[in-house]
């Protein structure tokens, strides 16, 4: 019992550390002149590679979506255990099933022995967010120096109105931090990292197939 709250404090303690960073990272992005100073120190690398001569940006941009769409969740899938966090989901999702059924049913039993497997499953928990959260530095750190040079790039571009199913004639240099450019990379974004994300799983997943041993099934006679 001495030892619980010390046990408890760690996860608070990394879960505060985990929001200071996240709203550092957010006030760089909303900062103008941060993200200015930001985007120009990135296009030095970026602008070679994607930039081109600026008459095509939205294929800059998808292009660049696509590697560092590539980048983040290959970060983020070599440093999940994906089976683990799964085998605790359904944990999770059982316990509190069970939990649920035996309140309904008021078996006072059934609820003491669920009540002392509780500290068990909040372990569960933590690490299932443990493991969601260790490679979010990494990714975001990724995802905001794409952001900031895709606001620095568009400032720039030699050509920075498009079209758009909602709009014929968009300026992606508008808006401030809510512009169009940040619109349409959310539209791309999401279905790009599914397909990613899927297909590092599906690639992982059949590697481990393939090494399993095969099981003999032995013939059962009735």
């Amino acid at each position: 019992m001495a030892g619980q709250p010390g046990g408890q404090a760690a996860p608070s303690s990394s879960g505060l550390s985990w929001m200071f960073i996240f709203l550092f990272m957010m006030l760089i992005l909303f900062n103008a002149g941060t993200r200015q100073l930001l985007g120009d120190a990135i296009g030095v690398v970026l602008n070679p590679l994607l930039a081109g001569d600026g008459s095509n940006p939205m294929w800059s941009i998808f292009i660049g979506l696509i590697l560092i769409a590539t980048a983040t969740q290959t970060i983020r899938h070599l440093m999940t255990d994906w089976i683990k966090m799964a085998r605790n989901q359904n944990y999770m999702k059982a316990f509190n099933k069970e939990l649920s059924e035996a309140r309904k049913s008021q078996n006072q039993q059934r609820l003491a022995k669920l009540m002392e497997m509780q500290p068990s499953v909040m372990s569960k928990q933590m690490e299932t967010q443990s493991m969601t959260m260790k490679p979010t530095v990494f990714t975001m750190i990724l995802f905001i120096a794409f952001i900031t040079w895709i606001y620095a790039f568009v400032a720039i571009a030699a050509v920075n109105v498009v079209a758009v199913p909602w709009n014929p004639v968009v300026s992606l240099s508008t808006g401030g931090f809510f512009s169009t450019t940040l619109l349409i990379y959310i539209l791309f974004s999401i279905p790009m990292y599914q397909i990613i994300t899927n297909i590092l799983k599906y690639i992982s997943f059949s590697k481990k197939l393939r090494t399993l041993d095969v099981v003999d099934v032995p013939e059962v006679t009735l």
